[in-house]
């Protein structure tokens, strides 16, 4: 009995050495200490060719079979450009874009219908020269989980080299903004590439309370057997 009580305690022990999720700012799609999607939007299959329409308020289906929804700050409708048609930026050539529009109808929050646990995509002021893009994370009360910024500078040479800001180990996160801090002229004018996200898993510091209760309770039950044992000797 004192042997069950005392591997439980250890296994519970254990569980609360298993350090808490700890939130962090990605800059790369994929890699080593890069997002590493495990899902993804794409923004043709959802919306079409360049120049369409992406109307605010409506749902975009993810590759999984996810969905998300939109929600422009400004209003409006945000629109369908490609790098090299419609977008003279600095994303990887061919690259499906969602564009605030112009005026920018920024910021942009997808509205998520499963939590995730990260998400990213490239992103480029409207106007060149140095901005600054932010990435906020929130959860289902709207409470801010994270935040991070990353500065760039929005060209012209198509050359891929537009920044990816992304989050990761942030679980239970219902709603994301992308937006612009600062950029030379409008910063509710940007566009993002691909979204890739990534599906929300078990917090590891979750563990913590419940591993609490497991030691209180085997501490418990050991005392007591031991206190019959002491009682009848």
């Amino acid at each position: 009995m004192i042997k069950q009580i005392t591997i439980a305690l250890v296994a519970a022990l254990a569980l609360i050495a298993v350090p808490g999720a700890r939130a962090d700012l990605t800059t790369c799609r994929t890699g080593p200490g890069c997002l590493n999607g495990t899902d993804s939007y794409d923004w043709t299959n959802n919306y079409g060719a360049p120049f369409s329409p992406i109307p605010n308020g409506s749902t975009a289906t993810s590759n999984g079979g996810a969905t998300l929804t939109v929600s422009l700050a400004g209003g409006g409708n945000g629109e369908r450009r490609d790098q090299g048609n419609g977008w003279a930026g600095n994303f990887n050539p061919g690259d499906e874009l969602f564009w605030t529009s112009s005026p920018g109808q920024g910021p942009l929050t997808f509205l998520f219908s499963n939590p995730l646990s990260g998400l990213g995509a490239n992103i480029q002021a409207d106007f060149f020269g140095s901005f600054t893009a932010q990435l906020q994370a929130f959860d289902i009360n709207g409470n801010l989980i994270d935040s991070q910024i990353e500065n760039g500078n929005s060209t012209s040479n198509g050359d891929g080299s537009a920044i990816f800001i992304g989050l990761t180990n942030d679980p239970g996160i219902a709603s994301a903004t992308f937006s612009l801090t600062s950029s030379s002229n409008d910063v509710n004018d940007f566009a993002i590439n691909q979204l890739d996200t990534v599906v929300a898993t078990p917090e590891p510091g979750f563990y913590v309370p419940v591993a609490g209760l497991m030691v209180a309770l085997a501490l418990a039950k050991l005392r007591k057997a031991r206190e019959l044992r002491t009682s009848e000797k």
